[in-house]
């Protein structure tokens, strides 16, 4: 069982009052389906050996859009076609909307078979755009969409991170199914963490080329007393942040001797 139901669709009575013949000539791709899903040539092959043998499954008719699109039954189609079969079964189905045709497109194929890595995020991709087009679309559209490709939300978040942050490479090899949706993230991450550690270590060696072997307590206290006897002798303090001597941060720079250290440390009260 699916989260849309049963995985291959009957007919009942009802169904077969609205089941008519239809020439195959008249029946053509949705091209967005085309995009994501590949018929598997093997499964096709061995439905047309059936179809020679004994004709179309009215049981199993194609379902199509009032413009003869079809929604569902693809691999049945091209199989007809493989087998030469110049009519074939079909139940047209209304739809309200373009979106609304592609979901059910979409959840005809993820109860009818198993989809690859590639399948999935492009479905998520199309779903998602689905979505962000909807403006009464209510509540998590990861969750939202996770219910539709019957995936968690954590799965769809991955997905939506990957979409965000993956290069032309990354993405395609998802695409050809060289690399799972799981692995491109972690390959994602860890790119992320790379980076992280990069922009850490380049701050530290800036920081330790602009003060030398970083910040000596001795330096900062002898840095202090100086800026408190420059003031001491009338100097503001714009004079005293220009002199080159606090820039440098160099204790044989600030040129006090024992006598004058003693003094300022009693008068500031600094040890």
């Amino acid at each position: 069982m699916g989260i849309f139901g049963k995985k291959t669709v009957k007919t009942n009575d009802k169904d077969n009052a609205k089941i008519k013949m239809v020439e195959v000539s008249q029946l053509r791709f949705d091209r967005d389906f085309k995009n994501v899903f590949q018929q598997e040539n093997d499964k096709v092959a061995e439905i047309a050996n059936d179809m020679r043998a004994n004709g179309f499954d009215k049981s199993r008719p194609i379902i199509v859009t009032e413009a003869y699109i079809i929604v569902d039954g693809h691999s049945r189609f091209m199989a007809a076609k493989k087998a030469g079969l110049e009519k074939v079964p079909v139940i047209i189905k209304k739809f309200d909307s373009r979106d609304e045709t592609i979901e059910y497109e979409y959840k005809m194929q993820l109860n009818s078979r198993r989809l690859t890595d590639g399948e999935y995020f492009a479905a998520f991709l199309k779903l998602d755009e689905i979505r962000r087009s909807n403006p009464n679309a209510q509540g998590s559209s990861d969750e939202a969409i996770g219910r539709q490709l019957n995936k968690s939300a954590r799965q769809v978040c991955k997905m939506r991170e990957i979409a965000k942050k993956a290069d032309s490479t990354l993405l395609e090899k998802i695409q050809n199914g060289s690399i799972s949706i799981n692995k491109a993230h972690e390959m994602i991450k860890a790119s992320e963490a790379r980076k992280k550690a990069r922009v850490v270590e380049d701050d530290s060696e800036e920081k330790t080329s602009n003060t030398g072997k970083g910040i000596n307590s001795d330096s900062f206290k002898l840095e202090v007393l100086f800026v408190l006897s420059e003031l001491e002798k009338g100097k503001k303090k714009s004079q005293i942040l220009k002199d080159k001597r606090i820039a440098r941060l160099k204790l044989g720079e600030l040129k006090l001797d024992d006598e004058e250290l003693s003094k300022i440390s009693q008068r500031f009260g600094i040890a």
